[in-house]
């Protein structure tokens, strides 16, 4: 036990461990080098690329175990912005070539088929990116880094207090349910057995969230938050190595160079 103790707190005297390495990299990095592949596929707009793009982030996600939480938001975009981009683009673009027939009605012309695939892909491309991000990103690890570099930490508790909100408020919304049903009242089946079994969880998640603000201000008076002065951190994270400021730098360089071919070269 003393052993298992010494090795708990010697983990705070050290930088963050991750799983892997992509978890390690640092926030900024990470960030600056997934919003450089989203905006590429912007810029390229071929759905070669877009869509080969998505299925590499796709693959990046299994590959640092992430996969099922990226594929969930994304399979929803997928559906949204894949099958209603090519939907609407027959409607909008203009096409001589005709493929086939939907239908018997709509006809499918290459020109929109081509235009609703290029729109498509880097829509996927982009959200792809930044699912990802987030996915595999701490909000806490992103507020840490911005406030190593500069940020007021004030603003860091606001950012990442609203996000900490809405998932509080879900799991305490389901854990009201579990109550609910335990109780013996209807919470599934048709939609208005579960709209009547949702009005009545309202007073106690909005008591709960008002009980957990009051709790939320006593802790950070007892950790002077308010003091005007450098604050610690319980939490941090290694400074990033120099082959990932490399790394990060070239992915830069190389999203200039085709914004460069994209608006000099063409």
């Amino acid at each position: 036990m003393r052993n298992e103790g010494s090795s708990f707190i010697d983990s705070f005297r050290r930088y963050q461990q991750f799983d892997n390495w992509f978890l390690a990299f640092n926030p900024l990095s990470k960030l600056n080098i997934l919003f450089v592949l989203g905006f590429s596929s912007m810029l390229i707009n071929d759905w070669r690329y877009g869509f080969t793009l998505s299925i590499l982030l796709c693959v990046l996600a299994f590959a640092v175990n992430r996969g099922v939480k990226f594929l969930k938001p994304f399979s929803v975009i997928v559906l949204i912005f894949g099958f209603f981009t090519l939907v609407i683009r027959q409607f909008s673009v203009e096409g001589t070539t005709v493929l086939f027939t939907l239908f018997g009605i709509l006809p499918v012309t290459e020109e929109a088929l081509v235009n609703g695939l290029n729109t498509a892909s880097y829509l996927l491309g982009f959200s792809g990116a930044v699912i990802l991000f987030f996915v595999t990103t701490e909000m806490r690890d992103l507020m840490y880094v911005l406030e190593q570099k500069g940020m007021s930490h004030e603003v860091s508790y606001i950012v990442l207090a609203s996000f900490q909100t809405i998932i509080d408020l879900r799991k305490n919304a389901e854990l009201i349910m579990e109550s609910q049903k335990a109780r013996g009242i209807e919470t599934e089946g048709s939609v208005m057995n579960r709209i009547r079994a949702f009005f009545p969880i309202l007073g106690p998640l909005v008591l709960g969230a008002i009980s957990g603000t009051e709790e939320k201000s006593i802790a950070m008076d007892a950790r002077a938050f308010s003091v005007k002065c450098k604050h610690t951190f319980l939490r941090e994270l290694r400074p990033a190595p120099a082959w990932e400021k490399i790394l990060t730098a070239a992915a830069d360089i190389c999203f200039v160079l085709l914004v460069v071919y994209k608006l000099v070269l063409r």
